[in-house]
This record gives structure tokens, C-alpha cells and sequence, in this order.
């Protein structure tokens, strides 16, 4: 499945590639995405008891995500304290504020996307900002992401109302590629 907009396409993805981003922009970034990965599970749930999926498969793609938080705070213990944080209020609103159809579909544009963005972040923080592999876990564990997309895609197929689900594709793709302007150096 094909989503777009491609999240590596964008200038911040492409500038931390090329290790063209500051430790201060990274770590802005880390604090900002903070706020979305700690509601990802809380996303995932409600999904799950919309779609009365709340079985040993979908309590663990919670439970994994639930996971996620701390992996995530691991890879940017060692930035400095950002001067300013940008706000992500805009993108997790709306996400909240989806059905469970637009927000599964919103969820999937985001996990579709996560093996090769976490390989590729991965590979530009060994690279160019002397992170350790130990605090990249984070990564590790998003570049596996076939059990999340094959159960999102099975929700899909048999519970979600495919219009609103692909209406959640586009949106989620858009959103989580525009919430990276606020990172992007003026």
C-alpha cells in the first residue's frame, strides 16, 4: 500500500540523511514527538474497542506501543534540553477527534511508513550524530513493524467503513508529514 505524502520526502527526513540538522532541531523534535508516540497506544485502543477487537491480538498491539514510550525517551536522553518545543496539539487533536474507521486509517498511514523511516533516522543518528546503538532501540523495533500492518490491515478488511478508513489514510500521511515544517530551520 502506497501512502502519500512519503514521510522521507520531506526536508527535516532528508536533512537528518545528510546529517544537515542540529542537536538542538533533534531534540526539539524528540520532546515534540514525545507528546504523539505517549498517545499512539491510547489511539490503538480505541480502535480496538470500537471494533470490539479487544482479544489477546489487539491488547498486545497496545501493549507494544505502550512499550514504544519508553524506547522512544531512551534514543534522546543524551540531547541537551531544546530551547523551544513546538507545540504538537494540532496533530494529536485531530487524531483524537477521529472515528475509529478514519483514525485506523490514520494510524496505518504512520505504521506503514515506519520501517524505513526508523532505518533510515536510525542510520543518519549512527552516522552523523555519535548516538550508541543500545539507545536506538526505539528503531530496532519500528523497523518491525509487519504484525502492526497486518493487523491494521485485517481490521481494515473486516470492520472499518473503507471510505472513512481511506479519508484516515490520507489525513494521517499529511498530518504527521506537515507536523515536520516545525522542525524544519527557518
Amino acid at each position: 500500500m502506497d501512502v502519500q505524502p512519503r514521510l522521507l520526502d520531506h526536508p527535516f527526513y532528508q536533512a537528518w540523511t545528510e546529517g544537515k540538522v542540529s542537536r538542538e532541531q533533534l531534540a526539539a523534535y524528540h520532546r515534540s514527538y514525545a507528546e504523539f508516540i505517549r498517545r499512539i497506544p491510547a489511539y490503538w485502543q480505541k480502535v480496538v474497542e470500537a471494533f470490539q477487537q479487544d482479544t489477546p491480538r489487539g491488547s498486545g498491539i497496545v501493549h507494544d506501543e505502550k512499550e514504544h514510550i519508553d524506547l522512544w525517551e531512551l534514543w534522546g536522553k543524551e540531547l541537551n534540553p531544546p530551547i523551544v518545543i513546538p507545540d504538537m496539539q494540532e496533530v494529536t487533536d485531530a487524531f483524537e477527534s477521529m472515528t475509529p474507521s478514519t483514525l485506523l486509517g490514520a494510524l496505518q498511514a504512520f505504521e506503514i511508513q515506519q520501517p524505513e523511516v526508523a532505518r533510515t533516522k536510525k542510520e543518519g543518528l549512527l552516522r552523523h550524530y555519535g548516538c550508541r546503538k543500545e539507545d536506538l532501540l526505539y528503531f530496532d523495533a519500528h523497523q518491525q513493524e509487519e504484525k502492526h500492518i497486518a493487523y491494521g490491515s485485517w481490521l481494515a478488511d473486516n470492520f472499518a467503513d473503507r471510505k472513512e478508513f481511506n479519508e484516515g489514510l490520507t489525513r494521517g500521511a499529511s498530518l504527521v508529514y506537515n507536523s515536520l515544517d516545525r522542525f524544519v530551520a527557518a
